[in-house]
């Protein structure tokens, strides 16, 4: 067998589509169909020709490569088996989501609603429906390709599956950004997607950094509350999500950063003891801050990449104390609460961390499995009202060809599999020509 060179695959994707703009119109000559754009017609089709499933799979390889070649953050955790826990999650995903898709689909009233559920993003700040759940059902996808891999699937088995993950994803894409690509990737990696009347209120109510003490404060703060929602999310960035950028009438440009904080889906949250359930952070920079783009997970990177918070003239933060707290209660916070909020964070990062170095393998592996899983449903099925019937049925259940998988991934296989996965998009198999519906 040729041994891959996946250095030289992270500079073209498959070794033909590039980074970028023009790797997204590298990927579109390849696709016969228009599936990767949404237009109020086409995310109301009860059902994707199995040419239109294979070109959004297509797409999604190269989307994920592309957003993982920019980062170097997806190493080996040396307190967490992250690459474990996530292969896990991928398969338990695939194996459960669609069927609560067609429930949440029914439930809020069919297609129109689970727009309407997208459209959360532009609604409201401080809310995990937001632009980085737009993407979230690429994992779901994932673990179909895992379980192919893993001779547990066939290509063209559970087309139905496939057809309810990916539109409910495109409906969702649809609400969050409007017609055109359903991908950041293929909008110039922009995400402006809060109602001008937040982008004005925000404006409006800015605070204005006093001097070189207040800049670096602001730093430290965003700083910790990142670092703390990323352990308390178990290594992964659910915690945090980035819009924008925002032009300002000034001639400056806004980003509005969200951290969750205190999430009560999980049984570690004492750790979180006494900090609202997000912060949302405004931060407003001047006409020579670089270039910023946002990923399709909500993460912000420049061009050219240099660091942009010497740039930064005014930072003003809100809470949002629960998770179902009204949007009309979202509240602008002083210096004295945003200091607090900093020493809390510092504090239950030390208090969680020691937690999770206490923990077995096993429950390190499981507890991320919770995280994984919950976070990339709970949104979704809150806002429809059925996240306690979900849990109640045994949404944490292990379906029995998770079971089955999770040994293989769990004692080298994940290692194996996640590179191939990720860089040569083998997590997108199509499903070919001999599938029919």
């Amino acid at each position: 067998m040729t041994e891959i060179d996946f250095e030289a695959m992270l500079e073209n994707y498959r070794g033909v589509h590039p980074l970028g703009a023009e790797g997204d119109q590298s990927i579109l000559t390849t696709l016969n169909t228009q599936v990767v754009d949404t237009t109020d017609a086409n995310v109301k089709q009860q059902r994707l020709t199995v040419e239109e499933i294979d070109d959004f799979l297509l797409y999604a390889g190269w989307n994920l490569w592309d957003l993982l070649a920019r980062r170097s953050t997806e190493g080996e955790s040396g307190l967490i088996p992250r690459q474990e826990y996530e292969t896990v999650s991928f398969v338990q995903q695939w194996l459960k989501f669609p069927h609560l898709y067609d429930l949440i689909t029914e439930a809020v009233g069919g297609a129109d609603g689970v727009v309407d559920l997208g459209r959360t993003a532009q609604r409201e700040p401080a809310n995990k429906l937001n632009n980085t759940r737009a993407w979230v059902n690429i994992c779901s996808l994932m673990g179909r390709g895992l379980l192919i891999s893993l001779d547990m699937l066939k290509p063209y088995e559970q087309l139905h599956e496939l057809n309810s993950s990916i539109q409910f994803q495109r409906r969702i894409q649809h609400g969050a950004y409007g017609s055109g690509r359903g991908f950041v990737s293929g909008r110039d990696y922009k995400a402006p997607v809060l109602n001008e009347s937040w982008v004005q209120k925000f404006f409006e109510e800015r605070t204005k950094i006093e001097d070189a003490e207040h800049l670096s404060f602001s730093q430290k703060f965003n700083a910790a509350t990142e670092l703390f929602g990323f352990l308390l999310m178990f290594d992964t960035r659910s915690a945090t999500n980035t819009s924008g950028p925002y032009a300002l009438p000034d001639g400056s440009t806004m980003l509005v950063r969200d951290h969750f904080l205190n999430e009560p889906l999980y049984p570690w949250m004492d750790a979180a003891a006494g900090l609202p359930y997000c912060v949302t952070q405004v931060m407003i920079f001047d006409n020579e801050a670089p270039r910023f783009k946002i990923s399709d997970i909500g993460t912000t990177f420049t061009e050219p990449a240099i660091d942009y918070f010497p740039h930064m003239t005014h930072f003003s933060v809100y809470a949002r104390d629960a998770w179902d707290s009204p949007i009309s209660e979202l509240r602008q916070i002083d210096l004295d609460e945003q200091r607090e909020i900093l020493k809390k964070s510092r504090l239950g990062l030390i208090k969680l961390y020691g937690r999770i170095a206490a923990m077995s393998r096993r429950d390190r592996i499981m507890a991320g499995v919770l995280v994984y899983t919950r976070e990339m449903m709970a949104p979704f099925a809150r806002a429809a009202g059925l996240w306690d019937s979900f849990v109640k049925d045994g949404f944490d259940e292990f379906h029995p060809l998770t079971s089955q998988a999770y040994y293989p991934l769990t004692t080298g296989a994940a290692q194996d599999l996640l590179p191939p996965a990720f860089i040569l998009g083998e997590a997108f198999t199509p499903v070919g020509r001999s599938a029919t519906w």
